[in-house]
């Protein structure tokens, strides 16, 4: 007999176990899984509600989406040790949860029924009867050509000043750095945990490629633009960063390309850090994040008449229609300039 409560743990450690070893899923992807799956656990006890693998189960989801979606409250409880792990997802804030967010939890939820309905657990998966609520179409933040222009020309005249010899070649190698991870995630629309995972080994600096890791552990070889293959050149030849990797020049094998003031690979933390102090004080952009050169890359390649598939490959999207978004963008823009330009625009004068 199923004793939801009681079983839950064991049933949630074999799942991500089954997700690291049989989907061999990312580590985030696990984590992502495990804390909404823990959250799924929570809502469903404050309510005293239970699964058990039947079609009354279809009850107990829909209330748990409503709780999520803020459409009801959730009930006060005395919370376990496992459902008081993860903290940060309360219930004050279930109410503000996107539809995206909420559409994440329920893949989680339902892929885990599936596993249950599998491994002979549960005879019924019901939620797989559960309607994904619909996504808020959102338009992604972009920046313009000259803004992005005049960002990259500010971070090359940095640097000099009145320093000792070893601090001032240190500060001007971080800030080539700097401007080399800027130009590179602008140049070829990388992640920044894409950036921050490439080694020496995998630039091909007379080819103008490198090869990248993507999400589900999937390689790709993407193109790098002529400024960006000049700035990661400078980056390298200064002589504090040869010194510290000891190379001479030389690619060696998982030695990052990107390094900290310590010698240690980048991290995704201090790549937030390098795109927010460069945009600081744009008006135009209130929150910069390294995603948005991501996007920025994107608009700009198809403003000047990128393919589209081409585009899909050099972001390492899985589907056409993730890309497509940015080709929404780029109609808005296009409709904008019409408005200003065109005498017959319908616009007031």
């Amino acid at each position: 007999m199923i004793d939801f409560y009681a079983d839950f743990p064991r049933w949630l450690r074999a799942f991500l176990e089954y997700l690291e070893h049989e989907r061999e899923a990312s580590p985030k992807t696990i984590e992502a899984y495990e804390g909404d799956l823990v959250d799924l656990y929570r809502i469903l006890k404050s309510d005293r509600l239970v699964l058990a693998g039947t079609h009354d189960d279809l009850y107990a989801l829909r209330r748990y989406l409503q709780i999520l979606s803020g459409q009801i409250t959730e009930k006060k409880s005395q919370h376990s040790a496992l459902s008081t792990q993860h903290s940060a997802l309360s219930t004050q804030h279930s109410a503000l949860l996107k539809a995206s967010s909420i559409g994440r939890k329920l893949a989680a939820v339902r892929s885990f029924v599936k596993f249950l309905v599998k491994q002979g657990i549960f005879e019924f998966n019901a939620a797989r009867l559960l309607k994904t609520p619909k996504a808020e179409k959102q338009l992604p933040n972009v920046v313009s050509e000259r803004a992005m222009a005049d960002v990259l020309a500010q971070r090359k005249d940095e640097g000099g000043g009145m320093k000792d010899e070893a601090v001032r070649m240190k500060d001007e190698t971080l800030s080539l750095r700097d401007r080399a991870v800027l130009e590179l995630l602008y140049s070829s629309g990388l992640r920044r945990s894409e950036l921050c995972s490439i080694d020496l080994s995998e630039l091909d600096l007379k080819a103008r490629t490198v090869r990248v890791l993507g999400k589900g552990s999937k390689q790709r070889i993407v193109p790098i633009g002529a400024k960006a293959i000049q700035a990661i050149k400078e980056y390298l030849n200064s002589p504090s960063s040869d010194k510290r990797r000891g190379l001479g020049g030389g690619a060696v094998k998982g030695q990052p390309l990107f390094l900290l003031k310590n010698g240690k690979r980048l991290t995704p933390r201090m790549v937030y850090s390098i795109v927010s102090k460069a945009f600081e004080g744009l008006p135009d952009i209130p929150r910069a994040h390294p995603h948005m050169l991501r996007h920025t890359a994107a608009t700009h390649l198809l403003d000047h008449g990128a393919d589209l598939r081409a585009v899909k490959e050099i972001l390492g999207h899985e589907s056409l229609r993730t890309t497509q978004r940015y080709t929404h963008l780029t109609v808005e823009r296009m409709k904008s300039v019409y408005d200003q330009a065109h005498p017959r625009s319908g616009t007031e004068p």
